[in-house]
Parts: structure tokens; C-alpha cells; sequence
């Protein structure tokens, strides 16, 4: 064997290792679940941060509309800050050097948008609410 195939065989080794922490971590993250409870309010969160649950208590529903709007942007902002706890605790215990690509990406995403924002149109909020609700009917409402 010569030194190129010995460098290509450690490089396929060291690529399939690479995938196969790909696959775990993601398969870890994909079950992380953010959850919190307040006031009657209960929202889970997947790592994403989208709702996979929320429930609503009948106490909760005879406070008045801003008590419990604000109980439930509270309980959602807590359970978001619970996954992402746990998608970091995930990244610690990943490999070296997906942990390296996890920063590079977070440090890209952490850059201000330089764009200057705009409200959405009405189609464009018609398209990304037809998106969500696709979305969930193929995906089902609760990911457990």
C-alpha cells in the first residue's frame, strides 16, 4: 500500500466516524423535548423551538385574555429555554468536531441580519400559515 491509499483509507475511517456522530446526534436532537408549566399553562417545545403541546388549563381559561397571554409567551419562552439546555448539554457530549462545525454555525446565526426587514405581505402570511398547518396534518399535532 502506499502512502496515498493509507491517507485515503484513515480518510473514509475518520468520514465514516464523522457520519455516524452525525446520525446520533442528530437522532438525540430530534428527541429533545423543551417543556415548562406556569399558571395553568403548559407548552412543549421541540429543539427547534416550534410547540409540539400545549395545554391549556380550565382555571387558566377564566383568567382574563392578557393574564393568560402572557402566561402562555411566559411558558413558551421557558420551554424554549429548556430545550435549548438540553440541545447544549446534546452538543457537549457530541464528538470534537461536530461540536466545531455546531459553533461555526452558531456564530453565523448570532451575526445581525443586515437586510432590511419588512412586514409580511398577506399572501406571504396565507403561504407560511398554509405551510405550518401542512405541516402538521402530515407530521400530526402532537410529536410524541
Amino acid at each position: 500500500m502506499t502512502d496515498v491509499d493509507d491517507w485515503e483509507a484513515r480518510l473514509a475511517h475518520e468520514l465514516d466516524d464523522i457520519r455516524a456522530s452525525t446520525q446520533q446526534l442528530r437522532a438525540a436532537v430530534a428527541a429533545i423535548r423543551g417543556r415548562a408549566d406556569k399558571h395553568g399553562v403548559t407548552v412543549e417545545v421541540d429543539a427547534r423551538g416550534d410547540i409540539t403541546d400545549l395545554r391549556i388549563s380550565p382555571a387558566a381559561m377564566r383568567t382574563s385574555h392578557t393574564q393568560l397571554s402572557t402566561a402562555i409567551t411566559d411558558t413558551y419562552r421557558a420551554a424554549r429555554a429548556d430545550a435549548s439546555a438540553k440541545v447544549n448539554r446534546a452538543l457537549r457530549s457530541a464528538d470534537p468536531r461536530l461540536r466545531a462545525a455546531a459553533e461555526q454555525l452558531k456564530t453565523a446565526r448570532s451575526q445581525p441580519n443586515t437586510a432590511p426587514s419588512r412586514p409580511m405581505t398577506e399572501d406571504e402570511i396565507q403561504a407560511a400559515d398554509d405551510a405550518f398547518f401542512e405541516r402538521r396534518n402530515r407530521d400530526g399535532w402532537t410529536n410524541r
